[in-house]
């Protein structure tokens, strides 16, 4: 693999990692095994990595999508009760291209049994958001006439079929079975990994020695072990406009809060209120580091809240939330030298994202999606 690649499930499985309601890959600890399938914050991760559990979600997706028993919440649903939109409905215009509505319902396709109708127009705004990131990269790759070598890519695909072997509940499966899964091909894959890695490698020529050096020491606590274990509520307000509603769900998550304090099950509440897909596993999120992976409000608020007991209601831009800690990892001893190649991944990371930043500032965008 291209050492630390950090794009490329923007291009392979970015709905993967936004599509399941709020899974966390802000900075890539995503999600395979029982806090994975469905985990929270997809929504809330800001940074995006491709590491070693995002490709076993990939890898083991059409597996999940068809052991899934969890039903009543399909977007089919929410589908019959509303005249389909016109597929060759432009959504967004990057610089010069547009962005069809087909687009958009082909990534919800894959994901019908799975959407809870409550969030699916905010899901239609996040996968908009993520074609229009799609659409700048590839233009910028375009741009600058950025490419990686064929040998690159073709290790790639072999390395995803050797995961796929190696994986005991994927081992009778194809890279080709999964991808058509998906709706797509050997030929989409190889031309996102080419993209992505060369993205990576034209990002990666800033970060050198002395970058990765720099950001380790000023954020050692991303490196040191040190994590938080919780579950989370969220009440959404992602597709809430009006200050009625936005009052409506701070009520909702306050009356929430009483009950818990009242003697209420935190796993049982979120099963019962939480508008993320993982509230029906307890809201569970597995460990993360005070940095890097949740956003500051709810990171912040996460460490301040000792272990077992439950946060008062935290703001972020997706919502209010509920956090309890289970567990806390305290910090241990580590060198630079130990972390070298994950600060790096990192770094890259978020070198990454600022420039998709600076491409969206610089570009021409008109989203119409309605």
């Amino acid at each position: 693999m291209v050492k630390g690649i950090a794009t490329f499930s923007i291009f392979v499985s970015f709905m993967v990692l936004s599509l399941c309601g709020c899974q966390r890959n802000e900075q890539g600890s995503s999600q395979m095994s029982s806090q994975s399938e469905e985990q929270d914050f997809a929504k809330i991760h800001k940074n995006v990595n491709f590491n070693k559990e995002d490709k076993e979600k990939m890898h083991s997706l059409g597996m999940a999508a068809e052991e899934d028993s969890s039903g009543g919440h399909g977007m089919s649903s929410v589908h019959g009760k509303k005249e389909k939109a016109d597929p060759n409905k432009v959504i967004a215009t990057v610089n010069n291209e547009k962005i069809l509505r087909k687009d958009l319902d082909k990534i919800l396709d894959r994901f019908k049994n799975h959407v809870n109708p409550a969030t699916l127009s905010s899901m239609e705004e996040q996968i908009t958001d993520q074609l229009v990131t799609q659409s700048l990269l590839r233009q910028f790759v375009a741009e600058k006439k950025l490419a990686v070598s064929a040998d690159v890519v073709d290790k790639e695909i072999a390395k995803m079929r050797d995961n796929i072997k190696n994986n005991p509940a994927t081992k009778d499966r194809t890279l080709e079975q999964f991808l058509e899964f998906q709706g797509s091909n050997i030929d989409e894959l190889k031309t996102a990994i080419n993209m992505s890695a060369a993205i990576e490698n034209y990002v990666s020529k800033g970060v050198d020695e002395k970058k990765i050096e720099d950001y380790f020491m000023k954020n050692i606590s991303n490196f040191n072990g040190e994590t938080v274990t919780a579950s989370h509520i969220l009440v959404d307000t992602k597709g809430k406009k009006t200050q009625e509603e936005l009052e409506s769900a701070r009520a909702k998550i306050a009356s929430i809060k009483k009950e818990l304090d009242e003697g209420a099950d935190f796993a049982e509440s979120a099963k019962k209120y939480s508008d993320c897909p993982t509230g029906k596993t307890g809201g569970d999120l597995g460990p993360f580091p005070r940095h890097g992976i949740m956003v500051e409000e709810f990171a912040k608020a996460a460490f301040a809240t000792d272990v077992g007991k439950v946060s008062d209601p935290v703001k972020t831009e997706f919502g209010y939330h509920l956090i309890k800690v289970s567990a806390k990892t305290p910090p241990q001893d580590v060198s630079f030298s130990q972390v070298k190649d994950k600060v790096r991944t990192e770094l890259v990371a978020l070198e990454m994202n600022a420039t998709i930043k600076d491409l969206k500032e610089k570009a021409k965008i008109e989203i119409t999606l309605q």
